[in-house]
């Protein structure tokens, strides 16, 4: 189990980026190294950790702004406890939901907490995890859009937007807040990939990845695993396995069974075709100065599909 005073996420490894990008084929690749474990995501920081921080850092700056005052000097739990203390405690309820994650682990091992919601929660990883690893994984948005639209006629449907705005909208506020985030950690401790780069060069990419989190990975091992991985074989329900474990694992068995629709078109570029001329104008009016900065461009054919 871990000590929650001094657990700085040395062996805990997230993953994240805009939904659609690829993140959970990854996450299966990394799975692959024997030194590796990983499970369904968590939300550990999305739902139950960072709310609960960013509320505490709300309470202390609301009485600066005359329109959030209470004029009552401030209000929560911030009236009871000081900040040391609250964040002692907070960090000890951290480590109580990480123990089935990280509290096995052997020396050397590593947990890949895999969510794209990580990346919006970056300033919160970094200031209690200080020594964790964070990767994130971008892909052109014009292919996460295509994506993101096909899975909300699909088996996403409960989650995907259904409008190209709101799809392009959520590419930008992930990249936004991963390249806002990223200045303060260390280039140690975080690493870009590029789902292009990974499609082209699957093996060299993942030894890369490898290498970022000091994990010792023979190129012929790192072949096997890209071969098991292959969207042919994990449509057909093959793959490195995702663990499920706790109250879900009694309910659905132990292991991550993706949706038939899960993955779709996983080539580069197949947005040309699967968006509209609508769809292309709106991430265009919406992402183009972000996208230009992140090295994606326009040129006159991706607007006729060719």
């Amino acid at each position: 189990m871990n000590d929650s005073v001094s657990y700085k996420g040395h062996n805990l490894v997230f993953i994240g980026g805009c939904p659609r990008s690829g993140t959970t084929w990854l996450q299966r690749l990394l799975a692959g190294h024997p030194r590796v474990r990983t499970g369904q995501e968590s939300f550990l920081f999305g739902r139950y950790v960072a709310p609960q921080l960013r509320g505490w850092r709300w309470e202390l700056a609301r009485e600066g702004s005359p329109t959030t005052a209470t004029g009552r000097g401030g209000v929560g739990l911030s009236c009871y406890f000081q900040e040391h203390e609250f964040l002692a405690i907070l960090k000890n309820y951290m480590c109580q939901l990480l123990r089935p994650m990280t509290g096995s682990l052997e020396p050397g091992e590593l947990f890949v907490d895999k969510n794209p919601m990580n990346t919006l929660y970056l300033p919160e990883i970094s200031e209690l995890l200080p020594e964790s690893r964070f990767i994130h994984l971008v892909r052109d948005p014009r292919d996460v859009v295509a994506s993101l639209l096909a899975a909300s006629h699909t088996w996403g449907s409960g989650w995907a937007p259904r409008k190209s705005r709101t799809a392009i909208s959520s590419w930008v506020k992930h990249i936004r807040a991963a390249n806002e985030g990223a200045k303060n950690i260390p280039p140690r401790l975080f690493l870009e990939v590029r789902y292009e780069k990974l499609l082209a060069s699957p093996e060299n990419t993942l030894h890369d990845v490898g290498e970022f989190l000091g994990l010792e990975w023979d190129r012929e091992a790192i072949k096997q695993t890209v071969e098991n991985n292959k969207a042919e074989t994990i449509k057909a329900g093959g793959g490195t396995p995702i663990p499920l474990y706790g109250e879900v694992a009694k309910r659905v068995g132990g292991v991550v069974r993706d949706p038939t629709a899960f993955i779709q078109n996983a080539k580069e570029g197949a947005w040309r075709t699967n968006l509209g001329l609508w769809d292309k104008l709106v991430v265009w009016y919406v992402a183009r100065k972000p996208m230009r900065q992140m090295g994606y461009f326009w040129s006159w054919r991706d607007w006729i599909g060719k």
